[in-house]
């Protein structure tokens, strides 16, 4: 009779008698807040060729963290299907409290696990990676492919071949990772697996349609067989060193507050225990005042299965993590090196550390974030310094005047105060960056509207020459920076090439939103009977704001769409203008915007139009439901990049508020906001003067005058007021 598969989690005695026949058991119990196992399974070096190192790579929501959970769950001994019953089973490496509430992975997480192959009835250890689908966390998935041997994609059964698969299937490529075929959700009731089978072959012509695993992480199917598949072809790791020093790469990091820095780590060569003293190659503040290297001692070493397991100590080639009492995130980047603290010398010339941990390029857009509450400007860098030690994607400036009290100097103006220039790699991922601010560090910010850097080469001028020693190019990510109407300059902005994937019915209205976003060098391929594909170059102003909705709403949500940043010419000569918007001749460079020069004038209206209608209709709702304070419904411009939900976006003033959009040295726009009127006419119920127009027309002199004095004052925005405006 042949044996089913047979899966454990690590903390099972199980281990202790299968993956290490020859150990002796021991008594040894530890305090330690991780699970623990009287005896650990990994006493002496493991048989390299029995590790395997993995990763899970699809299109977003094409079953990634259903499939892992499953991997993960104990396999009945009868193999009989087991559904799961609660989130927990669905879900077991989403461990974020944003990744629960939205249904998403944003972050690569890694875990464990032993395999006894039914075959050869050996066991086999499996690092398990399961990464995000959505293309503004495409940096974890490069930093789980960089650590890593064999992949497995997914593609959904009823969907099929998306961008985002083509796009992660390129990725394993250039990386020479081998990748196995698995076709997921096969018992959904639209699941077309053949046919999906010979669509994913004829695009990936690697792929024998015979050879690609049918799943059902639901219903156990397939499961068996997949792992089979990854012992027998999936590569084990390469022995890189011989001489037996510590090398161990930093995968990841995280921050806890009793524990300190905890590091993800892949031991390339060496074995690491508790009690070594260690060091990082690499990190901010390498060296201390005296120009050495910080030391620590290990804490605590172990793998994850999914939850910390303590094995006291890690072996060549295995995966596991490591608290050091370090207590700087800034030391532990991923991509550093920790090397036993007596070896440094020798290592520190050898060790590569071109490495960044996986992040490919640079922050695709950038914003401005402060603190919503006054004073708390500490708080707010502490908690990104923490939070990006664990998000490879931001790219954290503190602007200059930013450190101290006043708001000068760092782009918010009379409003922001002290803040950070943050970079993202797109929308939803500054929508997740503020979530998990405010559930991992209880910080409230504000982030103004995204930009995308621009490429200024200043012009010679008669005019207005360059000063001495300045550049003539320039990259601006702030456009309070934008040169003024003085300055002779060319614009160059950046520019993505862009795959749509969707049904041949959406063909015109796809072709149309490319032509519309500026979209220049199209072409369609075919793919099979039903699917069309659309290349496009685009610049990545139009795509990374509001094209996802636009093209999930001009084709009924079937269309899938990626983007990835022009290598060979990632600049393009664009004739774009900056549009500010002013209050009472005030300009506010967070509301102020940039956009070609064919619409910014209308764009500018549509700002001030929409703006004005609100606050005038604002207005009328006051007054008729006798309050005070204006109420803000919704006003947004054309590009979504401005979205203004709020209340008391501006409260009325007792003078006229006039909204204005200024482009190319010129006023566009104008709307007006009229201001309270006191009714000077009426005093105690009464009308003042009784027939005497002569009093009525020094009463209403006398406050027309007032109102003329108050003219010149400056429109200010409450805290809360503002929050609302740039917000979404």
């Amino acid at each position: 009779m042949v044996l089913a598969p047979r899966l454990r989690a690590l903390h099972l005695p199980f281990l202790h008698t299968h993956f290490r026949p020859n150990s002796t058991k021991s008594t040894s119990n530890s305090s330690s807040s991780t699970s623990t196992s009287p005896l650990s399974p990994f006493t002496a070096s493991p048989c390299v060729s029995r590790i395997r190192n993995i990763c899970i790579i699809a299109h977003i929501d094409h079953g990634k963290s259903s499939l892992s959970s499953r991997i993960l769950r104990p396999l009945p001994s009868d193999n009989t299907s087991t559904a799961p019953t609660d989130r927990e089973d669905i879900g077991l490496l989403d461990t974020l409290s944003v990744e629960m509430e939205r249904g998403i992975t944003v972050k690569a997480t890694t875990a464990s696990v032993l395999y006894t192959s039914p075959k050869t009835s050996l066991t086999y250890l499996i690092n398990l990676f399961d990464s995000p689908g959505h293309v503004d966390f495409s940096h974890e998935v490069d930093r789980c492919l960089d650590v890593v041997e064999g992949g497995i994609i997914l593609f959904d059964s009823s969907q099929g071949v998306q961008a985002q698969t083509m796009s992660v299937y390129e990725k394993a490529r250039r990386r020479g990772v081998k990748m196995l075929p698995v076709l997921t959700k096969i018992d959904m009731e639209n699941a077309k697996p053949l046919e999906v089978c010979l669509t994913v072959s004829e695009i990936f012509p690697e792929f024998d349609p015979d050879s690609i695993i049918l799943t059902s992480a639901r219903n156990n199917i397939g499961v068996g067989e997949l792992l089979e598949e990854i012992v027998e072809s999936v590569p084990p790791p390469v022995q890189k060193r011989e001489d037996g020093k510590l090398r161990c790469r930093v995968v990841d990091s995280w921050y806890e507050v009793q524990r300190g820095v905890v590091c993800l780590l892949k031991l390339e060569s060496g074995q690491l225990k508790e009690g070594d003293r260690v060091v990082v190659l690499k990190g901010e503040n390498e060296t201390n005042e005296g120009g050495q290297r910080d030391n620590f001692s290990v804490q605590e070493v172990g793998v994850m299965a999914p939850n910390r397991f303590r094995t006291k100590v890690l072996d060549e080639n295995m995966m596991g993590y490591a608290i050091i009492g370090m207590r700087n995130p800034r030391q532990a980047s991923p991509g550093g090196v920790i090397v036993l603290q007596k070896d440094e010398k020798e290592l520190e010339k050898e060790i590569d550390l071109g490495g960044d941990g996986g992040k490919e390029g640079g922050s695709v857009l950038y914003a401005s974030v402060h603190p919503k509450e006054e004073g708390s400007f500490d708080d707010l860098v502490n908690a990104v310094e923490r939070l990006a030690l664990n998000d490879l994607g931001l790219e954290v400036q503190l602007q200059k005047g930013g450190g101290g009290g006043g708001g000068e100097g760092t782009g918010g103006g009379p409003f922001l105060g002290p803040g950070l220039r943050i970079g993202f790699q797109g929308m939803l991922h500054v929508e997740i960056f503020r979530q998990r601010l405010m559930d991992e560090f209880g910080v409230e910010a504000l982030v103004t509207s995204p930009k995308v850097k621009y490429e200024i080469k200043y012009l010679p001028s008669a005019k207005k020459p360059r000063a001495e020693g300045k550049p003539e190019i320039e990259l601006i990510e702030d456009i309070s920076n934008w040169p003024g109407g003085e300055d002779k300059f060319e614009v160059r902005e950046p520019m993505v090439n862009c795959r749509v994937m969707a049904p041949h019915e959406y063909a015109g209205a796809i072709m149309d939103l490319i032509t519309k976003r500026r979209g220049g060098s199209m072409e369609t391929k075919v793919i099979d009977d039903n699917v069309w594909m659309f290349t496009a170059r685009l610049p990545w102003a139009e795509v990374v704001t509001d094209f996802h909705d636009e093209l999930k709403s001009s084709t009924a949500g079937f269309a899938s769409y990626d983007a990835q940043m022009d290598d060979e010419n990632p600049m393009e000569k664009a004739n774009l203008c900056k549009v500010e918007i002013l209050l009472n001749g005030e300009v506010v460079d967070v509301l102020s915007f940039i956009a070609h020069a064919d619409v910014a004038a209308s764009q500018g209206r549509s700002v001030c139009k929409k703006l004005g209608e609100e606050l005038r209709g604002a207005k009328r709702r006051a007054e008729n439901a006798l309050i005070t304070r204006a109420t803000i419904l919704e006003a947004s411009y054309t590009n979504s990049w401005l979205m203004l939900v709020a209340e008391d976006v501006l409260p009325r003033q007792q003078f006229k508020i006039a909204i204005q959009a200024k482009a190319q040295n010129r006023i566009v726009a104008r709307a007006t906001v009229q201001p309270y009127r006191k009714d000077v006419l009426v005093k105690s119920g009464k009308m003042v003067g009784g027939g005497d127009i002569t009093r009525k027309k020094k009463l209403l002199e006398k406050q027309k005058q007032g109102k003329k004095k108050m003219a010149g004052g400056k429109v200010t925005l409450s805290q809360e007021a503002f929050n609302s405006v740039i917000t979404k």
